[in-house]
């Protein structure tokens, strides 16, 4: 018998846990490290034109910019009018259901489910 010493400890952060039903498939896409965000996007206009500010001040006015944009472009869609913003909202639908589909397909893809797009409908 070993002794307490001998023993081997894993953390649990560390033990792969399963949960009813999940293929080692499954929990093997689920190990994939996200993707990090190292460069900066900023349109070089704009790092131009904030050049001389501290990243602090950058990052005020960007949001700021940001703001102003969201702001105009939601009075923009109120003034073209309900057909338009029927035509949005019908849009931003059909996308949330493709996107949420498209999740349930992946995930039950490897049960192989026959209809599963069809029967969602």
């Amino acid at each position: 018998l070993p002794t307490v010493c001998q023993l081997h400890f894993v953390p649990e952060s560390e033990v792969e846990t399963k949960t009813d039903g999940e293929t080692a498939s499954d929990s093997e896409s689920r190990a994939e490290p996200a993707p990090t965000a190292t460069s900066d996007d900023t349109p070089e206009v704009l790092n131009r034109a904030l050049s001389k500010l501290s990243s602090r001040w950058k990052n005020w006015w960007v949001r700021g910019i940001l703001t102003l944009a969201m702001i105009a472009f939601f009075f923009i869609i109120i003034y073209l009018g309900p057909m338009v913003l029927m035509m949005i909202v019908m849009c931003v639908q059909i996308k949330c259901f493709h996107e949420i589909i498209t999740i349930g397909y992946n995930v039950y893809h490897s049960y192989d489910l026959p209809w599963f797009r069809t029967l969602s409908w």
